[in-house]
């Protein structure tokens, strides 16, 4: 049997597994869905129609499959989901979506922490870590496996790659290109995410391969489309490259390039070291 505390108001509509536990003064809206496994912590809501995976940790004061704060919102019947195993922390806030039928999709083994926002018709792939205070716009695409960093700014429509990694503090304006590291205001390219492909099992050479198609990429020598062929005819045989080359042709915001890098001795006192670690394509 369900653990509830007498003090939670649960819709009788509400689907709960026998062995979830609901902790004190929390709210569970209508036609949600608490698979087998969840804890859920104190001062919860959850929202209408919101479905949580199994084994998903809810902390205190998150608020879940609330309504979207888009104002196209008219009470469409609209979802959010969050896959098993997920951890939400507290104050976190996950909006359903705005259009009819539409849902705001949180992946498997997501960790939410404190004061995330996650807008409406997201998209957090899984394994995606969202660190404290982190704002996610309405239609933003986080990959499986990256990592947004505290107070993190996403913009609307923008999508941030697999395994991609922003610095803390960062505005994303643009498409964020998986595998790399991005950062400032607005967020641009430093080079792969080393650390963070070490850490989910990619060898060297694979970390290697991926620097090389980068630095074609975004080889200022040529267009930018141009350097997408040239990419794919160098690295044919990467499954690399056709993931990096498929996720810019399809960008609609634009994709964020490297910022450009001062030449040495003119304007500026910065020393070659300074210059250099601005940009890793080099």
């Amino acid at each position: 049997m369900s653990n509830i505390h007498p003090t939670a108001i649960v819709d009788s509509s509400a689907e709960i597994a026998d062995d979830v536990t609901i902790g004190p003064y929390c709210t569970v809206e209508a036609e949600v869905r608490v698979e087998a496994g969840c804890r859920i912590g104190a001062y919860v809501t959850l929202g209408e129609r919101l479905v949580l995976g199994r084994r998903v940790q809810v902390f205190n004061y998150a608020c879940l499959g609330t309504a979207s704060q888009d104002r196209k919102h008219h009470g469409e019947r609209s979802h959010a989901e969050i896959g098993e195993d997920s951890i939400v922390r507290e104050f976190v806030t996950v909006n359903r979506a705005t259009q009819e039928g539409g849902v705001t999709q949180v992946g498997r083994r997501v960790l939410l922490m404190a004061y995330a926002h996650v807008a409406h018709e997201c998209s957090v792939g899984d394994g995606a870590v969202l660190v404290n205070a982190v704002t996610l716009g309405g239609e933003v695409s986080v990959g499986p496996g990256a990592t947004i960093s505290g107070l993190a700014c996403v913009h609307q429509f923008c999508r941030v790659g697999a395994h991609a990694f922003i610095g803390a503090n960062s505005k994303v304006t643009l498409d964020i290109p998986p595998f790399i590291i991005a950062d400032g205001h607005p967020a641009r390219p430093y080079g792969p995410n080393v650390v963070g492909l070490r850490r989910e099992g990619f060898t060297a050479p694979e970390i290697r391969e991926i620097h090389r198609i980068y630095r074609a990429l975004f080889d200022r020598g040529s267009k930018f489309r141009n350097n997408l062929d040239t990419v794919l005819a160098q690295f044919d045989q990467s499954k690399f490259a056709e993931a990096i080359v498929q996720f810019c042709r399809s960008s609609r915001r634009g994709i964020a390039r490297p910022r450009p890098r001062p030449a040495l001795n003119e304007g500026g006192s910065e020393s070659r070291e300074e210059i250099e670690s601005q940009a890793l394509w080099v």
